[in-house]
């Protein structure tokens, strides 16, 4: 008899391509399981919405997001945390490219990336942006879905992301294990037994001209770790939470700070 690691399992695909320019949206493809959507939510920034209608990832699916922002504002976010559940076989493979010219500004804000036990995973972002852009990023990651009781105990998570400043790399985040497991989480070292990790990456002069109270916003408590680097130009948070709910408090107080008294874009708050 056949067993579950021997059956050709059906994957999940879906490509990605949108161009905005001069706040227009002039090129929306879709393919597979991957759609947008550009809510009008009546505010100034232009909002973008991603959406995966598999409802999560496992091993063998393969995304790919092409996004080119040209003379553009825009905020993008997800419909709803990405789910990355167990499975067999290669790992899911989910490539970003973000393309940010001629003074755009870009916030990429996804909902938190939730790492369920025996996850299988490997993802780039590539972010590439002219001289004259900006970027604030803030990327969450949930080891378990803690609200429910599950526990990560393993799973392979691989994760790359790459800044480019008119094709000169400036930055570079890597986690890559070939067993990412519950002793990380536990190490005083690594994460000291928490379960959500958030990092914000900023670049760009329009977001880092105003970072002189920034430490004021930043929550440490019994349940929530933060603290910021400053140099060469951009600007680093990190954050660690016992969960994802404290997680998202410390983040969107730092958000709040940033929009500089401007609402929070609703595409990240819905």
């Amino acid at each position: 008899m056949m067993n579950i690691s021997q059956k050709k399992l059906e994957k999940s695909k879906g490509r990605l391509e949108i161009k905005i320019k001069d706040q227009n949206l002039q090129k929306l493809y879709q393919q597979g399981s991957l759609k947008a959507l550009m809510p009008d939510f009546h505010e100034n920034l232009k909002q973008l919405m991603l959406i995966n209608t598999a409802g999560g990832i496992t091993s063998g699916d393969e995304y790919n997001y092409d996004i080119e922002i040209d003379k553009s504002d825009l905020c993008i976010s997800t419909q709803a945390a990405e789910k990355i559940y167990s499975g067999f076989g290669d790992p899911a493979n989910l490539v970003i490219n973000l393309n940010l010219s001629n003074n755009s500004n870009l916030f990429w804000l996804p909902k938190e990336l939730i790492l369920f036990n025996n996850c299988n995973l490997k993802r780039k972002i590539n972010f590439n942006l002219s001289k004259d852009s900006n970027l604030l990023l803030c990327e969450s990651i949930i080891f378990g879905r803690t609200s429910m009781k599950e526990e990560f105990e393993k799973g392979y998570f691989s994760d790359f992301w790459n800044i480019n400043i008119d094709k000169k790399l400036i930055h570079t985040e890597a986690i890559n294990t070939g067993l990412f497991e519950k002793k990380y989480l536990n190490s005083l070292s690594i994460l000291n037994n928490n379960s959500a990790v958030a990092t914000i990456i900023i670049v760009g002069n329009k977001f880092l001209n105003n970072v002189n109270n920034l430490s004021e916003t930043l929550t440490n408590n019994e349940n929530t770790t933060s603290n910021y680097s400053h140099w060469d130009n951009k600007l680093i948070v990190r954050l660690l939470s016992k969960d994802s709910y404290n997680l998202k408090f410390a983040i969107n107080k730092i958000l709040s700070y940033f929009f500089e008294g401007s609402k929070i874009p609703k595409v990240w708050n819905i």
